[in-house]
């Protein structure tokens, strides 16, 4: 690639030679950044300084080369977009907005990274077609890039970017931001609870090329979230592979999805030590602010319902958000005041129709109507929610409420609970040591196997041990059924 480039410098020029990476930069991107990397520095000094941008990928390369994943990407502050009257200044401009963006994202400066996107947006949109043209290649990484700040900072529009980063991606064949836009799609909607139309998305997704890349996490944590909603077996495996993978910016969400799948206090405690440890590396989500604040906010939600010990203090922000509200509802309830979690509840499906947020809301409201003695209320409340959680198949939702209040809920109604698995546990299971019980219940986390060992202070071979012993026991071939008999035993 490097050749290639440094030859058609000598014959056409830098802006040809510069146009040949542009033009594989999906190719290369994923699986070789280091040739693209190598490509850019063949470039004659004078392509940088006429388009600034040509800084921007190579610094985003040299930080996917030497750590992985752009995880801490650095945008040279000193290169100011400058609007200029040819094509090829409209797109550096872009680039560097995009480049703005996409460091002050990372480093946890949302309004600024907001403002950087939304800046890079709209003049795109005020160009006219014959303007935007010639960039279209380049239009698919910048529109996703603008998609994952907006969908970061909580602001609006990120969607539609993500859609058009998707739909320009095929209509140019760039699979692999094709699969990027795609796989994020499917999450945006499955994290709102949307499950229906995630899985159209996740099923686009992965009918692109696979890449088995850092960026296939997304995917792989969509998987894992869908199973969760859907009371499936294998929820862990996919967050499993996705712990597997640099996980980038998506560590808050990964680490919400842990704390919704852990089963236990010991789990949960694990998990507990995960978050505290990534929000100590991390700092810049300490701050609880946009999509990254909500994952850690539910989160440490979850885990407070396993480890009713540990103290989880969740005030409510001016103003507060639905999340914020639910979750203040959610506290009140199981504080034992019914009235103030109505209130919250119904203030949190005032400002929402996510399904992830509705349906638990109105589950909130039903149970504490019903603590009240408001029978008619309490089923219109459980009413609604049964119909989202039907509609949507998100049976998670019923874990916001006991299991005895949410079948006394659905008998007044007259309704049943969709999804739900009621086999008794097994009294034939063998009885583990605490060595191994504790194993148990860590393997359900889907961490990897050595994080496993750490969080038990053993060596890597001890684990695998116990692993083989506990397997024997249980009569399990497999990490997944030994899963599926943690599920099974009574606590």
């Amino acid at each position: 690639m490097a050749a290639a480039v440094t030859a058609a410098a000598k014959k056409e020029g830098w802006r040809p030679a510069a146009a040949l990476i542009e033009k594989n930069w999906d190719a290369f991107a994923n699986e070789a950044p280091q040739h693209l990397l190598a490509a850019l520095k063949a470039l004659p000094g004078e392509a940088f300084v006429e388009t600034p941008g040509l800084l921007v990928a190579a610094s985003y390369l040299q930080q996917v080369t030497v750590n992985g994943e752009p995880s801490r990407f650095f945008h040279d502050a000193r290169l100011e977009p400058q609007l200029r009257d040819d094509d090829s200044g409209d797109l550096n401009t872009l680039i560097l907005l995009t480049g703005q963006a996409a460091s002050a994202r990372t480093a946890g400066r949302l309004d600024e990274a907001r403002s950087a996107a939304e800046q890079a947006r709209d003049m795109l949109l005020a160009m006219p077609a014959a303007q935007r043209a010639p960039m279209v290649g380049s239009l698919p990484h910048l529109r996703f890039q603008w998609a994952r700040t907006l969908d970061v900072t909580d602001a609006p529009g990120a969607l539609p970017e993500y859609e058009a980063s998707y739909e320009l991606a095929r209509l140019t064949g760039q699979s692999v931001i094709a699969r990027r836009a795609a796989g994020h799609i499917a999450w945006h909607h499955a994290e709102r609870g949307r499950l229906q139309r995630a899985e159209l998305w996740l099923a686009r997704a992965n009918g692109e090329p696979a890449t088995n890349s850092r960026y296939d996490a997304i995917v792989f944590l969509t998987s894992a979230l869908l199973r969760y909603d859907r009371g499936e077996k294998d929820a862990s495996q996919h967050l499993g592979r996705a712990l597997g993978l640099p996980l980038g910016e998506h560590r808050a969400a990964a680490t919400w999805l842990a704390a919704m799948l852990a089963h236990t206090q010991h789990a949960a405690s694990s998990v507990h030590s995960e978050l505290e440890a990534e929000l100590e590396r991390h700092p810049e989500v300490h701050d609880l602010r946009g999509a990254n604040g909500r994952y850690i906010k539910a989160a440490r939600a979850r885990l407070a319902r396993l480890r009713p010990r540990l103290r989880v203090d969740l005030p409510l922000p001016d103003p507060p958000g639905a999340l914020d509200l639910l979750l203040a509802g959610v506290q009140a309830y199981r504080g034992g005041r019914p009235s103030e979690a109505i209130a919250r509840s119904e203030a949190a499906t005032g400002l929402t129709a996510a399904p992830r947020v509705e349906a638990p809301a109105h589950l909130i409201a039903a149970a504490s109507h019903l603590l009240l003695g408001h029978t008619g209320l309490a089923v219109d409340s459980f009413r609604l929610a049964n119909a989202i959680i039907g509609r949507e198949r998100l049976f998670s939702a019923y874990g916001f409420i006991p299991p005895d209040a949410a079948s006394a809920l659905a008998d007044l109604a007259g309704e049943t609970l969709h999804g739900t698995d009621n086999a008794p546990s097994d009294p034939k299971l063998p009885t583990l040591t605490k060595r191994e019980r504790e194993v148990l219940d860590l393997l359900a986390t889907g961490l990897p196997m050595g994080r496993l060992a750490a969080q038990l202070y053993i060596s890597p071979n001890t684990l695998k041990a116990t692993v083989r012993a506990l397997y024997r026991k249980l009569g399990v071939t497999s990490r997944q059924q030994a899963v599926d008999a943690a599920r099974r035993r009574p606590r």
